[in-house]
């Protein structure tokens, strides 16, 4: 159920071209979110596949650390870059 207020978030942020600002809770959220994606899809280990970047890893610490905006942006660009809308 938080996943799916996740998105609803992001779609009314959508909606609204960005009007509506996100908390920093759920700006946690939606990386966590985001980095789940990535784990899920990209990021796990094995035969012939290293786990996650270090840029991914350095992302979802920013986001943890507080700093969600670069944290967010990285992953986001590397899901994009792989085929995902984010």
């Amino acid at each position: 159920m938080r996943l799916h207020a996740t998105h609803l978030v992001t779609v009314a942020m959508l909606g609204t071209g960005g009007a509506v600002a996100q908390t920093p809770t759920s700006d946690l959220e939606r990386c966590e979110s985001l980095y789940a994606t990535y784990e899920r899809h990209l990021g796990k280990k094995s035969e012939g596949q290293p786990g996650p970047s270090l840029e991914i890893k350095t992302a979802i610490e920013q986001c943890r650390r507080g700093n969600t905006a670069d944290g967010i942006r990285t992953i986001e660009r590397t899901l994009r870059a792989n085929g995902f809308r984010t």
